[in-house]
């Protein structure tokens, strides 16, 4: 396997978080997120997959994995038009298990077990994602 140069994990939290916090959160900023920093405490995770710095090409899904494309795509949907923690709906579910199967170019890459992703967003449907880093 690569040099580990990114790492995805899924946190699932109970309800939306303030827009200001979002934006600081989505922005890697240093300032206060007290609601979010709560939820977080609260979170379901999951471990989704890690990369190497080959995975993230800027060649669209040129070397990626699916670890590199659903962080991708939640960081675009959770920041275009407003900053958010995206609810976990039917529509994002299908969109997460579609990002999820492999690509034929796929780039060898550590994943996540496909049946403990479906179980993660199966039963955390109705609550809010956010990618992020490995729970304390």
């Amino acid at each position: 396997m690569t040099e580990e140069y990114g790492t995805l994990w899924l946190a699932a939290i109970d309800g939306p978080i303030p827009e200001e916090e979002a934006r600081i959160y989505w922005n890697l900023k240093e300032y206060p997120t007290p609601v979010l920093d709560t939820a977080l405490q609260r979170a379901d995770y999951l471990y989704v997959g890690s990369w190497g710095e080959h995975h993230d090409s800027e060649e669209p899904q040129s070397g990626h994995c699916p670890a590199v494309r659903i962080f991708k795509w939640l960081f675009f949907k959770g920041t275009i038009d407003r900053y958010q923690a995206l609810p976990l709906d039917e529509e994002l579910l299908s969109k997460l298990r579609d990002l999820s199967r492999p690509h034929p170019d796929d780039l060898p890459a550590e994943k996540a077990d496909p049946r403990d992703l479906e179980a993660f967003l199966t039963h955390n449907t109705g609550r809010y994602l956010l990618p992020e880093a490995p729970p304390m």
